[in-house]
């Protein structure tokens, strides 16, 4: 759900001329466990007040969701790798390197409040950096 994060966080600053669109490499809203993370997000996002912002749903990449777009950015590169095996991605595609929970350091069950938190606070720090550099 970091794209998510990213997209709506974005979005909540409502910057003049911004569209921006997120997608997942593997979006299954079947699954009881992705609707579970799905409804955390939305928990983060509305701990922070932009709940507002976020879309109801999340959203499979598509090759027409990687095509023509100014930025394309990939969360870590185990999402580059997923990204490549689905479509072609433009090869300005950048990695910020945040990692997911069951990821890395990030895998303690216990600790998930606290990873959500620490990402959301990643994506914001990046988003941030990402909108002065192309102020």
């Amino acid at each position: 759900m970091r794209s998510l994060i990213a997209e709506t966080y974005l979005r909540s600053l409502q910057l003049p001329g911004i569209t921006v669109t997120s997608s997942g490499t593997n979006v299954d809203l079947a699954s009881e466990t992705e609707r579970a993370f799905f409804a955390n997000t939305i928990d983060v996002f509305q701990r922070h007040h932009i709940a507002q912002y976020a879309k109801d749903t999340s959203d499979q990449l598509t090759q027409e969701h990687a095509d023509n777009q100014d930025i394309t950015i990939c969360m870590n590169q185990r999402v580059i790798d997923e990204a490549h095996a689905i479509v072609q991605l433009p090869k300005n595609t950048k990695s910020w390197n945040i990692v997911d929970i069951g990821e890395q350091h990030r895998v303690v069950p216990a600790d998930i409040r606290r990873y959500e938190e620490e990402i959301f606070q990643e994506i914001v720090a990046r988003v941030d950096e990402l909108v002065a550099q192309n102020s």
